[in-house]
């Protein structure tokens, strides 16, 4: 009796494997046509993907102000490789009000989408690795400095050190979300949030080894990935689900893309130079 027990219990855990396995499914991949593309948002509007091309320097043997945006397709057909030219190893991207945001090594890129050119440059002093960015319902920028303990912040053109404290060191990801900011904590391999108004700080999950990356608003929570191949569902009450694990196949999962409508997530590989899209299915 306790023999098909056991099978019966492993029986059950290896359906639910598959279970959570087939939510995601691999819809396309590109050839290695990008460089060291870090992070991708989705243009609805306009029907097009953006993806920075991080191309660091000392790897490549390239100036600053080598590196560019690309804009791509659902399918991920390239449209304009260097669509945002002339940019230094950029890294995070956020879209609000039909403006892309773009994180470059010194600052901040505003990129008007309607006029199709830049319209302002943020400088950011002091920093060590400036990395992503979201913005919040008042236009306020917010970015992390992930070789540090700090998120900066521009409000209405001004720069400041907006929060510098060990319990959000060496952040990564971040995204707004309803008067609070959601930020992967290296330090501590933690999701957190932070309360703009009172900057009280959450932790939300412990997220186990890996380097936390990308995070994006999904249902009752946020879909997280780390970025050696791990992509995480996170529920607000802390509840952490594995949807994918491409650690094994040396494929990365850097700052992603989840687009809710298509039902699809974006996976960009850094060092692998590949886009991947998968269709997602949440539970």
């Amino acid at each position: 009796m306790r023999k098909e027990l056991n099978l019966s219990i492993v029986l059950l855990i290896f359906l639910c494997s598959l279970r959570i396995e087939a939510q995601m499914n691999k819809i396309w991949e590109t050839g290695e046509i990008f460089k060291a593309p870090e992070s991708v948002v989705y243009d609805q509007k306009r029907g097009a993907l953006y993806v920075s091309n991080y191309t660091r320097k000392m790897r490549d043997g390239l100036s600053y102000g080598d590196c560019s945006v690309s804009k791509v397709d659902k399918n991920g057909e390239i449209i304009d490789f260097n669509w945002i030219p002339n940019l230094t190893s950029p890294t995070g991207l956020y879209l609000f009000k039909d403006r892309l945001y773009i994180v470059e090594r010194f600052g901040i890129v505003e990129y008007d989408l309607n006029q199709d050119k830049i319209t302002s440059k943020y400088s950011i002093g002091h920093a060590s690795l400036l990395n992503d960015v979201t913005v919040d319902k008042d236009s306020t920028i917010y970015v992390t400095d992930s070789y540090e303990k700090t998120i900066y912040r521009i409000k209405n053109g001004e720069v400041s050190k907006w929060m510098d404290t060990l319990a959000i060191s060496y952040p990564n990801g971040i995204e707004y979300d309803e008067g609070k900011l959601i930020i992967g904590v290296n330090g501590d391999n933690c999701l957190k949030s932070v309360d703009i108004k009172t900057r009280e700080i959450h932790t939300i999950a412990f997220l186990g080894e890996g380097l936390i990356d990308g995070i994006k608003k999904c249902r009752d929570g946020y879909l997280v990935s780390l970025y050696y191949g791990i992509l995480l569902h996170v529920k607000h009450n802390g509840t952490v689900t594995q949807l994918m694990n491409t650690k094994e196949q040396n494929i990365p999962c850097a700052d992603f893309e989840y687009i809710e409508n298509e039902k699809m997530v974006i996976i960009p590989t850094l060092w692998n130079n590949k886009l991947y899209g998968y269709k997602y299915v949440p539970e």
